[in-house]
């Protein structure tokens, strides 16, 4: 069959638009992949960044804590201070107060 033989040259120009496609389809392979590299950095680099805000969150509510519990804490302390000076002024008081009773009825009783 003389006629159906394809010397080299007629070889290559058949093999030329699937060789093309190839070469399109490794560049599209390549491209594909940068992409999904890229997209794979943007993921963790948005977790890492996600997860250091949540991390700065979480120390500014403890550090929020800690200033609510020392305020607390100050506050409470405060008010027993002045619930103890206003018992021991009522106790003054009501030691002064008996006194002058007692004194009122030495008084009346040296005057009967």
């Amino acid at each position: 069959m003389p006629g159906n033989t394809l010397n080299s040259s007629d070889a290559t120009d058949v093999l030329q638009p699937e060789l093309a496609e190839v070469r399109d389809l490794q560049r599209t392979v390549v491209a594909l992949r940068a992409a999904l590299e890229q997209a794979q950095q943007d993921g963790q680099r948005q977790v890492q960044d996600a997860l250091s805000a949540a991390q700065a969150e979480i120390r500014q509510l403890r550090d929020t804590i800690v200033a609510l519990r020392n305020s607390l804490e100050s506050a409470t302390q405060q008010h027993n201070d002045a619930l103890q000076t206003a018992a021991a002024g009522h106790r003054a008081e009501l030691t002064q107060l008996q006194d002058t009773i007692r004194a009122l009825r030495a008084v009346l009783e040296d005057a009967k």
